[in-house]
């Protein structure tokens, strides 16, 4: 679903919502139900909640041991991030 939401991010109506639901092989009238009764919106609110608490303003945002990491996101610095904070971490239980 998350694929056709971005490839058709011009084209989000529940009538639109609903037909990618039965290109997918949902039960479209369950997922109208629950697209009417804002089923998850509790959930939704925490997450957005969290993301402001934790001011991510966008994707992707990554945490590496809590911290936010800012630079690229790239494989090759994330791993270099990764491997500083063990390092640090293995220092701190010295």
């Amino acid at each position: 679903m998350h694929d056709l939401l971005f490839e058709h991010q011009d084209a989000l109506t529940p009538r639109d919502l609903i037909g990618y639901a039965g290109r997918l092989g949902l039960d479209t009238e369950k997922f109208a139900a629950d697209l009417r009764n804002h089923t998850g919106a509790d959930r939704i609110a925490e997450d957005l909640d969290s993301a402001d608490l934790s001011a991510v303003s966008g994707t992707p945002t990554f945490f590496i041991n809590g911290s936010r990491h800012h630079g690229a996101y790239d494989i090759a610095t994330l791993k270099a991030a990764v491997k500083a904070a063990r390092a640090r971490v293995a220092i701190q239980a010295r």
